[in-house]
């Protein structure tokens, strides 16, 4: 079975959000080599800018709170409050710096174990198509577009396409598209590994 994932299954697992242990659980399937792990080259790219901008975001937030936290602290009334607001202040910076390594180790784990959809410029002109038949983002265009790039060459195996962008995702057109390549489309990283586990065995 060929498993196809891209940058919100790569932040999933760095951010170890709710779902990442079935993520976790679909990386050891293809670690056994019960599966295959397809990741488009565009989606390990794509997360490092998405903590960009929110690390960019902390430090604003976290610079502000100290600004406001030394005004308090000038007032008698606030003077035992500051401490806690600069364990906050802190705990911003100290967060992004930890999400940092964690995108560096799942991208690692994903070079070990993934194979990765090179995005060349047959991608990126089906991906323009896509982008304007189907009214798509460009950086989900080129997503879809590698995904479908693969399938047509490995159109006899059994696939799936995972991602919990279900606003750009879960669309008819789109579902038609990959159904019609033999991909199913999940939104939900649980149900996904749930249906892989079906499929492959515990």
């Amino acid at each position: 079975m060929r498993v196809y994932v891209e940058s919100n299954f790569v932040l999933e697992q760095a951010l170890q959000q709710e779902q990442c242990e079935a993520c976790d659980r679909i990386l050891q399937f293809a670690v056994s080599r019960r599966i295959s792990l397809l990741v488009p080259a565009f989606s390990l790219a794509e997360p490092h800018q998405a903590l960009t901008l929110k690390e960019k975001a902390r430090n604003r937030l976290s610079n502000e709170l100290r600004t406001h936290i030394r005004e308090l602290g000038r007032s008698r009334a606030y003077q035992a409050v500051p401490e806690d607001f600069t364990a906050l202040a802190s705990i911003l910076v100290e967060s992004a710096e930890r999400e940092r390594d964690g995108l560096h180790r799942v991208i690692s784990d994903l070079l070990n174990v993934a194979e990765i959809i090179p995005l060349d410029s047959a991608v990126l002109v089906h991906a323009r198509e896509l982008q304007a038949e189907l009214g798509m983002s460009g950086q989900d265009s080129i997503v879809l577009a590698s995904v479908i790039h693969d399938l047509r060459r490995t159109i006899s195996a059994e696939s799936c396409f995972l991602s919990r962008n279900s606003r750009d995702f879960d669309d008819p057109d789109v579902r038609a598209r990959l159904d019609q390549l033999g991909c199913q489309y999940f939104a939900d990283f649980a149900a996904a590994m749930a249906y892989i586990t079906q499929r492959v065995g515990t």
